[in-house]
């Protein structure tokens, strides 16, 4: 591993340490905000609901005015005492309810209004929302009272009389001030009680908890842009000593007299590590012309090698050739088959995506020796005018198994003993010698095999005349295309034959 990748490495984990001390304040944050909602929810609508229930205890059982609230009884929506109609104002379709009209009627300027059912009659208790600032204390936070229509008809905070919530808990804002709202339906009423806790609330409780979270992450932080500005000079000397080096490589491969010139840097180790290159390639320039020579010589061997490669290869090509030619002569009625099976077969190998140089070797000598095994099978079976007997077919069948003798002696051709061994196998499994089917058959064997059919074909027998290239098309594809062939191969070798078909025409 390089340097720079190391520190590169090592800033990732930086940063993951980063990500995870953020990821840890904000997972600790969560739980404390939740804290603080249920705190103060808790506190604060416990608070209000106390207040509320003993305020309409005592109004409901003296049937007087109990911390300065008003009670009236009602005939209907008639005050019973001042005859006053206040049909406009109340309805008594939801008993016990909670008005959300904060205007005064017996009481001055805004009040809240309850409508309690107490045996035969209707009570009426109006009580100022001035009472409920005065007596409710809550620093922290504001309790209020809503009606069933979201209005705010109590708060210790009287500039949020009148807003409207719009949820029942959840962040908004009213009036100018975010926060968290949380709110419950007031037992025996048709409204709601809640709390609204501001967001200077959490920031004032959370302080100190986000003042060590964030001392932790500056520190966090410190230490990795410290770490990072040496790992930066480090690097910044180790490319120098590294240009240096290449320098006096690159003289090196031009001339013999270099002189490495240490540099002085700021890390002993690394001045250390350029006087060990110095002493190296001082003691390199005393080896430098034994070592050119020993090179020349070796070159002018691999060159001498490369030839004789070459010579060798040109001879083994010439003499397969021959041995191919050989197969004709003695089998008459094949005379230039190998030839063309070879040229299709190396083509139809291209089109599936054979690229690899081992598997078209052994395309093209497998193609070019394939029948090398009817060298065993008697002239008067190979010449044969009319349809071989049984006994004489069997025979015959045995000519894959004699070819794969020969030319598994050869060493690295496997591949090639594999093609002439299977080369009459079927897809469905009806071939010889080895019964082999489907994926069984390697697709070296399976191409030269279809295109060993198709040049039969279209090649003069003495029991048949030559076929066309569109009659030896239709007989494979009606009778061989998913009993002897792979329909996939047999589709790209109709491809093949389209895009060569000029060429082919002028050559058969």
């Amino acid at each position: 591993m390089s340097l720079r990748e190391m520190v590169l490495r090592f800033k990732r984990y930086g940063m993951l340490l980063v990500l995870i001390l953020v990821a840890t304040f904000v997972m600790g944050l969560f739980p404390l905000a939740r804290r603080i909602n249920s705190y103060y929810s808790t506190s604060y609508v416990s608070l209000l609901k106390g207040f509320l229930n003993e305020l309409l205890d005592q109004a409901s059982s003296q049937s007087q005015s109990p911390f300065n609230a008003v009670v009236r009884r009602l005939n209907r929506h008639v005050d019973s005492v001042s005859n006053i109609d206040l049909s406009n104002l109340l309805r008594y379709e939801k008993l016990p309810w909670v008005s959300s009209d904060l205007r005064g009627i017996f009481v001055h300027g805004n009040s809240v209004k309850f409508l309690l059912e107490r045996e035969s009659e209707i009570l009426l208790v109006e009580v100022p929302v001035s009472l409920f600032e005065r007596t409710i204390s809550a620093d922290m936070a504001y309790v209020f009272l809503t009606s069933s229509e979201g209005i705010v008809v109590v708060c210790n905070r009287l500039d949020l009389l009148g807003s409207k919530l719009n949820t029942n808990k959840g962040f908004l804002r009213i009036n100018g001030l975010v926060g968290f709202v949380h709110s419950e339906p007031l037992e025996g009423f048709d409204a709601f009680v809640g709390s609204f806790i501001p967001f200077g609330t959490y920031l004032i409780v959370l302080l100190p908890y986000i003042i060590v979270a964030l001392a932790a992450l500056c520190g966090a932080v410190f230490w990795l842009n410290f770490a990072y500005s040496f790992e930066n000079r480090l690097i910044t000397a180790v490319n120098a000593v590294l240009d240096n080096v290449n320098q006096s490589l690159a003289k090196l491969e031009k001339t013999d007299e270099v002189v490495f010139v240490p540099l002085e840097t700021k890390i002993s180790e690394l001045n250390q590590l350029q006087d060990g290159i110095h002493r190296l390639v001082e003691a390199q320039k005393a080896s430098w012309h034994e070592l050119h020579a020993m090179t020349q010589n070796l070159q002018d061997t691999v060159n001498e090698l490369e030839e004789t490669q070459k010579i060798l290869e040109e001879r083994n090509e010439q003499i397969i050739a021959t041995l191919a030619e050989a197969i004709e002569v003695k089998d008459a009625n094949t005379f230039g088959h190998s030839d063309r099976v070879v040229t299709l077969a190396l083509e139809l190998a291209k089109e599936v995506g054979l690229r690899d140089p081992a598997d078209l070797e052994a395309i093209k000598f497998g193609a070019l020796l394939h029948d090398i095994g009817k060298i065993g099978i008697p002239e008067h079976i190979l010449n044969k005018p009319g349809r071989l007997t049984q006994e004489e077919y069997e025979i015959m069948k045995m000519h894959p198994i004699y070819g794969e003798k020969i030319i598994k002696k050869i060493s690295g051709w496997d591949l090639v003993a594999d093609i002439i061994r299977h080369h009459h196998e079927n897809y469905d499994g009806s071939g010889y010698p080895d019964g082999l089917k489907g994926d069984q058959i390697t697709l070296r064997a399976q191409i030269v095999s279809l295109v060993d059919v198709f040049c039969a074909l279209i090649e003069e027998r003495p029991y048949r005349r030559a076929m066309s290239l569109e009659e030896a098309l239709r007989l494979i594809e009606k009778e061989m295309v998913g009993t002897k062939f792979d329909p996939r191969l047999y589709q790209a070798f109709v491809k093949v034959l389209e895009r060569y078909l000029r060429v082919y025409s002028a050559g058969l």
